[in-house]
């Protein structure tokens, strides 16, 4: 067994060796057939019978002269090429190049490529305008790397035309990319234009999204806000009635942690405490019942229309100095996933509005998570559609997981801010109909 092995070990070995003054040409693979990819193809060949043959290649010339290269091992019976700009007929090349260089008889093939990917995510993309800013959406479901170049033009409130270029980076399958300026206001009309570009240089040219007039909304004060007492499930709805929503305020006074200081538009920076804890009991203050999800329950005061939500985490406990880094910024005890929630007095339940994944950024060093953590996570009620809710007078905010063991982590005890935005509802507490039944049959 040995003194086999040995020896076909050693003839396989022969293939490898350098000849450079080998002028003979290989022979040519035998083509199959081939199979349209996204963009390409996988061209089918039996393999020709040749021992000098290392490698079996593919070529073909694009609009602008450049010869685009393909090649696979000699074992193996098909080779992929893709970074076709559409899905015309192409002409390629098949051909064997032995170990020292030389290229057998090339084979003409003529293939359909399936509509390439830059096609594809151009086809999809679309802008829509949000509050203060616009979103640009698009699909790539075949998470190939696309590089979208967004170009947009406004008028600022001194009359200045102002243009910005962006370019993003993505093989997402699907991106929501926010795009703000501190130059928008309420009334903006945004003119925005896109391309998009592959990793062969393929382009979509521009693609005029048009002309966009973006909304406006209003940060809600906290002057007016009341929260309930732990394990208090009640509410007052605009009738006066009180009601028990079976869904009670959490405990946030463990440790330094106070309810309040949710609310009280102090951002913890790590020199001192301010920030709410759970203590791990966070749904009643009980430990038996557990910590998540729990629910910190708002009075706004009045009746609003919701439009946005920001929140903040804990960045540490105390001691934070001009050099600390990440600390507990996207990990830890801090949220990651939350559920949104308003009361509805017509029906007399709340009323979810939606669940939101606060993104974690991956590979930044220590200082900009910082700068981001700062700057908090930004949340839209209705982010494929902005608007508002319909009007209401009591928040529900319901952590569900942490960042941490991939957002599955129930050990999330601490939260810094909640801040909202929206529209005061005016004379909608004072309405002459206050008898909610006087309307039911």
């Amino acid at each position: 067994m040995f003194i086999i092995f040995f020896i076909i070990a050693c003839e396989e070995s022969e293939r490898f060796k350098l000849q450079y003054d080998d002028k003979i040409p290989p022979n040519s693979p035998q083509y199959l057939y081939y199979k349209p990819t996204y963009g390409g193809a996988r061209i089918y060949f039996k393999q020709p019978e040749d021992p000098d043959v290392l490698t079996i290649d593919v070529t073909y010339t694009i609009k602008n002269g450049e010869q685009r290269r393909f090649s696979t091992s000699y074992l193996s019976n098909s080779i992929d090429i893709s970074g076709f700009d559409s899905d015309k007929p192409c002409i390629v090349e098949l051909f064997a190049v032995d170990r020292a260089g030389n290229e057998s008889e090339k084979i003409s093939v003529t293939i359909n490529p399936l509509q390439p990917n830059v096609k594809q995510v151009a086809e999809s993309i679309y802008c829509i305008p949000g509050f203060f800013s616009f979103f640009v959406n698009w699909d790539n479901g075949l998470r190939q790397t696309v590089h979208v170049f967004i170009d947009y033009v406004y008028q600022t409130k001194e009359g200045q035309k102002n243009e910005v270029h962006l370019v993003y980076t993505s093989r997402e399958a699907e991106e929501i990319k926010l795009i703000r300026d501190p130059g928008f206001t309420g009334d903006t009309e945004v003119s925005v234009t896109v391309r998009i570009d592959d990793e062969y240089g393929n382009s979509s040219g521009n693609i005029q999204l048009g002309k966009i007039n973006l909304k406006e909304d209003w940060l809600i004060p906290k002057d007016s806000w009341q929260i309930p007492d732990t394990n208090d499930s009640t509410i007052v709805d605009r009738w006066g009635n009180r009601i028990n929503t079976g869904v009670p305020m959490g405990f946030f006074n463990g440790l330094e942690g106070r309810d309040y200081m949710a609310i009280d538009d102090i951002i913890s920076d790590g020199t001192f405490p301010n920030f709410v804890h759970t203590y791990s009991r966070g749904r009643t203050g009980e430990p038996r019942d557990g910590n998540m999800p729990w629910n910190y329950i708002i009075d706004l005061g009045d009746y609003y229309e919701l439009s946005r939500i920001v929140t903040h985490q804990r960045y540490r406990h105390s001691g934070a100095t001009e050099y600390s880094g990440r600390e507990d910024y996207y990990r830890d005890e801090n949220v990651g996933t939350y559920r949104m929630w308003r009361w509805d007095d017509e029906t007399q339940r709340w009323d979810s509005i939606r669940t939101h994944r606060i993104t974690f950024p991956l590979g930044l060093p220590d200082r900009q998570y910082r700068i981001l953590g700062r700057q908090g996570d930004m949340a839209y009620m209705y982010p494929d559609d902005p608007k508002f809710t319909k009007p209401t007078r009591w928040f529900r905010y319901e952590a569900l997981t942490g960042f941490n063991n991939d957002y599955q982590s129930l050990g999330a005890n601490c939260l810094s801010e909640i801040t909202l935005y929206g529209r005061k509802v005016e004379g909608y507490n004072n309405e002459q109909n206050h008898d909610k039944n006087e309307s039911k049959p």
